[in-house]
C-alpha cells in the first residue's frame, strides 16, 4: 500500500467514526432573500383574495392540550426560535425525495432521520450523532430507499418504499427484526399498545405486531392503478385509527380488531383525475377530523360518525394546525387562512406572496408550516423560509436556505429542522 492510499484510508476511517457535530457544516448567518427585500416595503394594493387582512388575533399563551403527534396536531409551540444561524448535515441526493414527503422524527431528547443509502441516524441535542445504522444490501442501497419512521418507548420502527419494514432499538440502533412486505409503503406511521399502523401502496391499512412484525389484521380500501402518489396520513383518537387513501376516502377502524367503524368518501373523481389528487395530512382536535385537498376543498368531520360537519373552498395540500378554537392553514396559492374550527367560518385571509411579483409566485409554492412564539414559519419549493407575525400577519423576513424544495419545518428545543433531498437544515 503506497503512502497516498494509506493516508486516504485513515481519512475515510476518521470521518466515518467521528460522532460529533463535525458532520454538520459550519454555522453561518442565515441569508435574507435579497430579491424580495427590494420590494418588501413598497405600498401594495389590497389583494382581492384577502379577507379581514388587518384583523389582529392573539394566540393563547398557555400550553394547548390538543397538541399531539398521534393527532398530527404538532405544529404549534409557545417556545421561541432564534432564526439567525444556519448549518447543514449533508448527504448525496435522494431521487424523488419530495414526492414521498419523508418527515424528521422528533422525540423528547433526539432527532432521527436517514441518508441516501438508507442509514438511520440518531442526533442528540447539539446535533451530535449518537449512532448511524444501515441494514440494507448493496442492491437496496442503490435504490436510495425512502424511510418512514415512528417510535414508541425504546422502539424505533422503519418502513420504506421498497416494501421493507423493521424494528430498531432506539438507544443503540441495533436491529430487533426485519421483514419484507408484499407492497411498498408510502404513509405516516403510528404506534399504540405494541401495534404498528401503516398504509401500503395498495391502499390497505396494515397492523403489525411490534414484537415480531407479524400482521395482526389488515383493512383494504378501494385500490386503483391510476392514483395519487401522495403520502397517506394516519391519526389515532381513542380506540380509533383513522387513515386516508389515494382516492380521498377517510376510514375509521377499531385499533384492536380492525373493524370498520365508518368510511367517508371526500372526493368524487373521474378515473383519470385520481392521480392529481393531493390531500393534506389528517389533523384532529379529538372531536373533529380536518382534511383539505388541492381540489379546492377543506372539510371537518365528526370523529364518531364520519359525518361532514362543514366545508370550505380552500385549495390546500398542507397540514393544518389546530390552536384552541382556531384552525390555521395555507393554500397552494399562498393564502394564510384562519378559521373557526367549530363552524368553518373564515375569520381572516392574508396573502403571504402579495409582495412578490406575480410571475415569480409559483416558485414560492408553500410546502408546510409551524407556528412558534407567535410567528409562522413557512417552507417553500424554492428553498425559502417565510417568517410572519401571526397576530397582525406582517411579513418579517424571508430566509434563503436553499434553491430547491424544503419539507415541512419541525421544532426541537428552540431550533428548527428542515429536511430536503440532500441535507438536513438546522436553524438556531
Amino acid at each position: 500500500m503506497n503512502k497516498f492510499s494509506f493516508f486516504f484510508l485513515i481519512l475515510i476511517l476518521g470521518c466515518s467514526l467521528n460522532s460529533d457535530s463535525a458532520f454538520w457544516t459550519k454555522t453561518k448567518k442565515a441569508e435574507t432573500d435579497k430579491a424580495i427585500e427590494k420590494i418588501l416595503f413598497k405600498d401594495v394594493k389590497p389583494n382581492e383574495n384577502e379577507f379581514n387582512p388587518k384583523l389582529k388575533v392573539n394566540l393563547p399563551k398557555s400550553k394547548i392540550k390538543s397538541i399531539s403527534h398521534n393527532l398530527n396536531n404538532d405544529g404549534f409551540t409557545n417556545e421561541k426560535i432564534i432564526s439567525n444561524n444556519i448549518s447543514k448535515f449533508k448527504f448525496s441526493k435522494i431521487e424523488n425525495f419530495s414526492g414521498y414527503e419523508p418527515e424528521i422524527l422528533i422525540d423528547n431528547k433526539n432527532v432521527f432521520f436517514f441518508d441516501n443509502k438508507g442509514s438511520v441516524i440518531k442526533f442528540s441535542k447539539g446535533s451530535k450523532i449518537e449512532w448511524k445504522k444501515n441494514y440494507y444490501s448493496k442492491s437496496d442501497k442503490k435504490n436510495n430507499p425512502i424511510l418512514f419512521l415512528a417510535s414508541e418507548g425504546n422502539n424505533l420502527f422503519v418502513a420504506d418504499n421498497n416494501a421493507n419494514y423493521y424494528l430498531l432499538n432506539k438507544e443503540n440502533g441495533n436491529l430487533k427484526w426485519k421483514k419484507k412486505h408484499t407492497s411498498s409503503f408510502n404513509s405516516q406511521i403510528k404506534i399504540k399498545d405494541n401495534r404498528i399502523f401503516v398504509v401500503d401502496m395498495e391502499n390497505t391499512l396494515r397492523c403489525f405486531s411490534i414484537k415480531n412484525g407479524d400482521i395482526l389484521w389488515s383493512v383494504p380500501t378501494e385500490f386503483t392503478v391510476v392514483s395519487s402518489q401522495k403520502k397517506q396520513s394516519i391519526i389515532i383518537v381513542g380506540n380509533l385509527v383513522i387513515f386516508s387513501n389515494s382516492i380521498g376516502d377517510l376510514t375509521a377502524v377499531d385499533y384492536k380488531s380492525g373493524e370498520i367503524i365508518w368510511q367517508t368518501p371526500t372526493q368524487i373523481l373521474k378515473f383519470a383525475n385520481n392521480i392529481t389528487l393531493r390531500n393534506s395530512d389528517i389533523v384532529s382536535d379529538g372531536n373533529l377530523v380536518f382534511l383539505s385537498s388541492n381540489k379546492n376543498q377543506f372539510i371537518a368531520l365528526d370523529i364518531k360518525t364520519g359525518i361532514i360537519k362543514w366545508k370550505q373552498e380552500i385549495n390546500s395540500e398542507i397540514r393544518p394546525v389546530v390552536i384552541s378554537n382556531y384552525i390555521v392553514t395555507i393554500s397552494n396559492e399562498g393564502l394564510l387562512v384562519l378559521l373557526n374550527k367549530n363552524d368553518g367560518n373564515i375569520l381572516r385571509i392574508n396573502n403571504i406572496l402579495k409582495n412578490i411579483k406575480k410571475k415569480k409566485r409559483e416558485k414560492y409554492h408553500p410546502v408546510g408550516f409551524i407556528i412558534s412564539d407567535g410567528k409562522v414559519y413557512i417552507s417553500t419549493k424554492n428553498g425559502r423560509l417565510f417568517i410572519i407575525n401571526f397576530s397582525n400577519s406582517e411579513l418579517q423576513k424571508i430566509l434563503k436556505l436553499d434553491k430547491e424544495t424544503l419539507q415541512r419545518p419541525v421544532y426541537f428545543q428552540r431550533e428548527l429542522y428542515i429536511a430536503k433531498d440532500n441535507s438536513i437544515i438546522k436553524i438556531n
